[in-house]
């Protein structure tokens, strides 16, 4: 299989951690960066060797080199860059959450399929094994009968200490329904299907321009199911999220990214240790420069990110409005 070069967009936190996962696929070659901090770009080319450094991204976009486009850029930008680059015939792995709005996130779709673009979210979950697990329970019917889902997402401040970039913080883009829960919604539309219903509280702060502090939400699925979230913002506790699977035979839960709990039916949740997780064959990466060459691959694409973005903005636009 010939090497696939990519282009990234946007070089903050979460784009550099990708370009470690690039540079150590054999598939994949950095082709060009691109960031609007010059010093950065600068930095992150000569970090690569021998990639082009630019801080225009249509630059970047329009380059014959390049085969993938990475868009890292702030969720306001992504609709921007992604039509850019279907524009220019390029395959695009885009940052979560898609967009910015629904219509954003239907036209980005809309605009992949017209172009046959493959088309995907960067959603790390999938492809580790707390994932494969809960998957596997579900397909098995382990859990016996589904009850409800539950979302926790409490944290002593907003953004994290280690999270401070001009935009996470704002009402704009920013906040943790934007930036966390699009993790959680997407296992939940992918092991069970799509939101059908939303009733939501949520609560901002008097600067209009910062993110909501608060979140209390019903999500009701095509199938009935029920998901109960519990956003806050402002507490003294250690920051804790949780996503957890409530059966009647048992309950699993995913709490902060890593650990995975069980519990049987009266037991106390106890970790599981992560030998005994269902590790998962696959890799992001792998499964994209397999779509482009049309095999078939595991990839979170567009249109289950669009539904995630539905219920996002529904959310967004639920409660106290300053």
């Amino acid at each position: 299989m010939s090497t696939k070069r990519v282009g990234i967009v946007g070089l903050g936190v979460v784009g550099q951690r990708l370009i470690k996962e690039f540079k150590s696929n054999s598939q994949i070659e950095i082709d060009a960066v691109c960031d609007v901090n010059e010093q950065l770009a600068q930095q992150t080319a000569s970090e690569c060797v021998g990639v082009i450094a630019l801080t225009d991204y249509q630059e970047l976009v329009s380059r014959k080199s390049v085969d993938i486009v990475y868009v890292a850029v702030p969720p306001a930008h992504h609709h921007t860059v992604v039509l850019s680059s279907i524009e220019h015939g390029k395959h695009v792995l885009c940052e979560k959450p898609l967009a910015n709005s629904r219509l954003e996130a239907q036209e980005m779709l809309k605009k992949a399929k017209q172009g046959n673009i493959v088309h995907a979210i960067h959603f790390p979950l999938p492809y580790n094994a707390p994932f494969t697990t809960m998957k596997k329970l579900i397909e098995n019917q382990e859990l016996g009968e589904i009850l409800r889902i539950s979302i926790k997402m409490h944290f002593d401040v907003w953004p994290r200490v280690w999270q401070q970039t001009p935009w996470i913080g704002t009402r704009e883009q920013g906040g943790f329904i934007r930036e966390i829960m699009p993790h959680y919604l997407q296992m939940i539309v992918h092991f069970f299907g799509k939101v059908v219903d939303t009733k939501a509280h949520v609560d901002f702060p008097d600067d209009v321009e910062k993110s909501e502090t608060g979140l209390i939400a019903t999500l009701t699925l095509a199938n009935g199911l029920q998901v109960l979230v519990d956003g806050l913002v402002g507490q003294a506790e250690k920051e804790k999220i949780a996503f957890t699977i409530h059966g009647t035979e048992q309950t699993i839960s995913l709490e902060d990214w890593r650990v995975v709990k069980k519990a049987h039916r009266g037991e106390e949740l106890t970790v599981v240790e992560p030998a005994d997780l269902i590790p998962s064959n696959v890799n992001l990466i792998d499964e994209f420069v397999k779509a482009t060459t049309g095999e078939e691959a595991f990839l979170i694409d567009f249109e289950e990110g669009l539904l995630v973005q539905e219920v996002l903005e529904t959310l967004h636009n639920s409660g106290n409005q300053a």
